[in-house]
């Protein structure tokens, strides 16, 4: 290789870099110089809860600044504080903060998904959200899952994740397996744990007393439960029996 050839070589590469070097500095400071000029605020899982709207996500968004951030430049404004203020929210699960092709300021909040409402004998009321926190109750909007009531839920109100307690994870294994059934989902109403863990079910229709045992089996003791709604009330009638006990080995106990 010639001497002129490496000269060329070595020129081009260094207009190369400078060029890239010049670009980078050309979007870092347009981004600095650029100003909020609007905030959009979207809300995902509406459809289903109304926990969180736009004024809650402001006035996190806002919080310890002096002024609005409207008019400030995006450079100056950290979009990774402004989320970890958003999620601060007990119903926010995950948020996110970008700048759109517009240059607006858009904030996107996921809401928690609640699966199960906790009413404790101590009078603590709380939610289990879809991962296994345990949420506050909310003064905007009630949702609508399955109650569960008891003794039990007194030391499970004040936990802040089912991660906490072992048996925890069993009594949400059983939440879950009633939610993703359309005939239990449909059919059950309230599920109360008593001080031991002993879990005795009341369906929506009908005054019967569901003796489940602890929250094991579950899958098996369900599948007992659904033999008695299918084949032995609709020959018996809706309320011949007031006690059904499937806590124990294959048997179905009726009174």
């Amino acid at each position: 290789m010639t001497l002129k050839s490496k000269t060329y070589k070595v020129f081009t590469l260094a207009a190369v870099v400078l060029m890239l070097f010049m670009s980078i500095g050309f979007v870092v400071k347009h981004d600095v110089g650029y100003r909020i000029e609007d905030i959009s605020v979207e809300i995902e899982n509406r459809a289903a809860n109304f926990f969180i709207d736009e004024e809650d996500v402001m006035t996190l968004v806002m919080a310890n600044e002096r002024d609005s951030i409207l008019g400030d430049r995006f450079g100056r404004v950290d979009l990774k504080e402004i989320e970890d203020r958003i999620e601060s929210h007990s119903f926010v699960r995950d948020a996110e903060v970008f700048r759109d092709l517009k240059g607006h300021l858009v904030i996107r909040a996921y809401q928690s998904k609640p699966v199960a409402r906790l009413i404790a004998s101590n009078g603590n009321h709380a939610y289990i959200s879809e991962k296994g926190k345990i949420l506050p109750v909310s003064t905007k909007y009630t949702s609508r899952v399955v109650v569960l009531t008891g003794t039990y839920l007194n030391k499970l109100t004040n936990l802040t994740s089912i991660e906490e307690d072992p048996y925890a994870g069993q009594l949400f294994e059983l939440i879950d397996y009633i939610n993703n059934d359309k005939f239990w989902s449909m059919q059950i109403g309230e599920v109360n744990v008593d001080r031991r863990g002993d879990v005795v079910m009341h369906p929506q229709v009908g005054r019967q007393r569901l003796e489940f045992g602890q929250a094991e089996n579950i899958e098996k003791k369900f599948n007992k439960l659904k033999i008695f709604f299918k084949q032995i009330m609709p020959t018996k009638g809706w309320n011949a029996y007031k006690r059904v006990n499937v806590a124990y080995g294959d048997q179905i106990i009726c009174e």
